[in-house]
């Protein structure tokens, strides 16, 4: 009876530590390991995509190594991330009261450019930086406004499109506009060690909040940024492959639930940042 007794219990207590385990080691569960402390500098970096200004030895590398569509075919079902080898990324931030700063190094084999010289035609279909910013961070629903922005940018160096749902005429193509002047950035490229190409994008942040015209404006102020400040934020790459399509989408942070590829409709599952003296 005793034996018995243990035989049925102990595949429960089985099943339980193994759940615990697993939950305990998905990368990225615990919501604080998303959030990120950027540090205010005096002197702004200058945006040559060098990336060896002082202004960045204040900020800590943090990974873009989330996987949000996987599989060699961007799918929300299959999560495994790209080859071993093929792709890496990193960023740190840094602020002054104006503008944030972004350092971001990318390690990508091979580059999709065939959308270069047309960035509202699914630009998230060649490789680009996705920078997403919701400046009161208090999350929400913003595929169709701006209470968040989902900045694409191109390996152009030029192109910043942001995707509102439901625009069109205008400035609007495909739902696309571009937000050129919220953005400065330079890509600087070397190989590294391992004489795999090293992109290094040095990247100048306007913030903006959330009644920011639809339609644009050159005149619009952005926000002065302050100490303790709180937005929400991520940053993620789309990674494009021989397909000439992206296969995989890989973010800074983890989202929970089956489907991880909602941060362009959601703010809610932005990671924190919080800005700091």
């Amino acid at each position: 009876m005793y034996n018995q007794a243990m035989k049925s219990v102990f595949p429960i207590i089985l099943v339980i530590c193994i759940s615990f385990t697993a939950c305990d080691s998905v990368p990225g569960a615990n919501s604080e390991q998303n959030d990120f402390t950027a540090y205010f500098t005096d002197i702004a970096p200058v945006i040559d995509g060098v990336g060896n200004d002082p202004a960045w030895s204040k900020a800590e590398w943090k990974p873009i190594d989330q996987v949000w569509l996987g599989g060699g075919n961007a799918s929300q079902s299959n999560l495994n991330p790209p080859p071993a080898g093929t792709f890496s990324g990193r960023f740190k931030i840094v602020w002054t009261e104006d503008r944030l700063y972004y350092l971001v190094e990318i390690m990508d084999t091979y580059l999709s450019l065939t959308r270069i010289a047309d960035p509202y035609n699914e630009i998230y279909n060649d490789d680009c930086l996705e920078l997403f910013i919701n400046e009161d961070g208090k999350g929400g629903a913003h595929v169709s406004n701006n209470n968040a922005f989902a900045y694409h940018l191109s390996y152009d160096g030029v192109n910043v499109m942001d995707y509102v749902q439901g625009q069109s005429g205008g400035s609007f193509r495909n739902g696309y506009i571009a937000r050129n002047h919220h953005i400065k950035y330079v890509i600087g490229n070397r190989n590294n060690a391992e004489g795999t190409n090293l992109y290094t994008w040095e990247i100048e942040m306007k913030v903006f909040d959330k009644n920011y015209p639809i339609s644009g404006s050159l005149s619009y102020q952005p926000v002065k940024l302050k100490d303790k400040k709180t937005m929400g934020f991520a940053v993620a790459y789309c990674n494009a492959g021989k397909s000439n399509r992206r296969e995989y989408f890989m973010g800074s942070m983890y989202i929970d639930g089956s489907d991880k590829n909602v941060a362009y409709q959601d703010a809610s599952v932005f990671a924190k940042l919080n800005l700091a003296k």
